[in-house]
């Protein structure tokens, strides 16, 4: 589950459906189905900020700007260096520790915009920059921290958030273990690239520990809703925006919804637990076959 939910009585907060759920969310979320479908990682990020076209714009031409900088220094420097000196030693892109979880540091136009950010999202920045620079930087998604890899399957890991600093894959599993407690063990597979909709999916998962730490409802249902569109074929993710709805008090929202895996995903689970909540709330049995 995206994030953990429960419904609450009638005596709990009630929202309008327009406090949840705007036009601007519906048209934010079409480009970032737009954007996952035509593999553009950027689009798909910024449709998540929820900015604007000429913001969009002017986000794309801050990476573009950085590439022709990362070109001019491949003339002298290998790929990795040349990143580095680009987007640390130039631009200042580094991890935000004291504030880790602040929701700027999981929008990638704030991280482009204040230079600092969790470590996914720096990691896509140099993703996006080195293809622009015509560099291959793979995200590698290590248990608890992501990484990069620069140039391809024998190139050099690099830690965007801890100002870029190569590392072995010995280090890669000592981080691993210091992370985890020792509680993961080390796997080979951590190091392969992980692929756009798994570098989202994890995106969207920070952004919801972060919304429901922060107890704002409106984003807890967008996260989810964004999720919904990044997997539409899963029951859960749906099933999650409902219980979000009900529990905000939302309750035709949150009936559509129920509805809505109920009848999408028919003799699943979340159908189940769907239409359980839709008898509660509408005191009267609901036919999930």
């Amino acid at each position: 589950m995206l994030v953990n939910v429960e419904a609450q009585n009638s005596a709990g907060p009630v929202m309008q459906v327009p406090d949840l759920w705007s036009d601007s969310d519906r048209m934010a979320v079409t480009g970032f189905e737009v954007a996952v479908r035509h593999g553009d990682l950027a689009g798909a990020l910024l449709a998540l900020d929820g900015v604007t076209a000429q913001e969009a714009a002017a986000h794309r031409q801050t990476i573009s700007d950085f590439a022709l900088r990362v070109r001019t220094e491949l003339l002298s420097r290998d790929p990795v260096t040349s990143l580095s000196v680009v987007l640390v030693d130039e631009a200042g892109f580094c991890g935000d520790p004291e504030d880790y979880f602040a929701p700027a540091n999981s929008r990638l136009s704030d991280v482009l915009t204040r230079r600092r950010g969790m470590p996914i999202l720096l990691s896509a920045v140099w993703m996006l920059v080195g293809e622009q620079a015509g560099i291959v930087v793979e995200g590698i998604g290590l248990p608890g921290h992501f990484i990069v890899r620069v140039g391809g399957s024998t190139g050099v890991l690099a830690d965007p958030f801890n100002g870029g600093r190569m590392l072995s894959v010995g280090e890669c599993r000592q981080l691993v273990g210091k992370l985890s407690g020792g509680a993961v063990q080390w796997n080979d597979a951590f190091l392969h690239p992980i692929p756009m909709d798994g570098l989202l999916e994890r995106v969207l998962r920070n952004l919801a520990h972060i919304w429901q730490r922060l107890e704002v409802p409106e984003q807890m249902l967008r996260t989810a809703r964004f999720y919904a569109a990044l997997r539409p074929r899963e029951a859960e993710p749906r099933l999650v925006q409902a219980k979000i709805a009900d529990a905000f008090g939302a309750t035709d929202l949150a009936e559509m919804l129920y509805r809505a895996v109920v009848d999408g995903f028919p003799s699943s689970a979340a159908a189940e637990t769907a239409a359980s909540r839709l008898q509660e709330l509408r005191g009267a049995a609901v036919d999930i076959n």
